[in-house]
């Protein structure tokens, strides 16, 4: 199924009108910084160079694809990120909370100072990334707390 491109313009419009639904859109090189969005599904959306900072979403459907897109500060609250996408994002400061998280992917994502209260059944899935206290955990983990103590050499009572 290919993606519906989509202006901010038209995305906020239709918001505005009431619409909720914006499942396999493409919204790319946009400014939503500070919007407040309640209830939106972007099930299988792509937001590629986007602007999130400060953005407050709740109660929504976030199964999407995140590139290059900037959520520092960003609360995130009441959504389901199961299998969600983060590609090179800047989530410093962000907050989510009582967020689903099975398998969301975290990739060349910086995590400093992010807030997390989530759940899920499968871990998430991290690589290159820069934990909550700003150490950078190279390569593939599930947990970054045991990754570090992995490449320490210091597993001793974690297993």
């Amino acid at each position: 199924m290919e993606r519906e491109r989509v202006t901010v313009e038209e995305f906020l419009r239709r918001y505005a009108a009431g619409e909720r639904d914006f499942q396999q859109i493409l919204l790319e090189y946009a400014d939503l910084s500070g919007v407040e969005l309640q209830g939106i599904n972007l099930h299988g959306a792509q937001f590629c160079y986007v602007n999130l900072s400060s953005i407050k979403l709740w109660d929504c459907n976030l199964k999407a694809q995140f590139i290059y897109c900037n959520f520092r500060d960003a609360l995130i609250e009441h959504c389901d990120l199961e299998r969600t996408r983060f590609y090179d994002c800047d989530l410093r400061g962000a907050t989510l909370r009582y967020v689903e998280l099975t398998s969301t992917a975290f990739t060349r994502v910086n995590l400093q100072g992010t807030k997390t209260y989530g759940s899920g059944k499968d871990p998430c899935q991290l690589w290159d990334v820069v934990r909550q206290d700003g150490v950078f955990v190279p390569g593939f983990t599930f947990d970054l707390y045991i990754a570090e103590r992995i490449a320490e050499g210091t597993t001793k009572g974690v297993f």
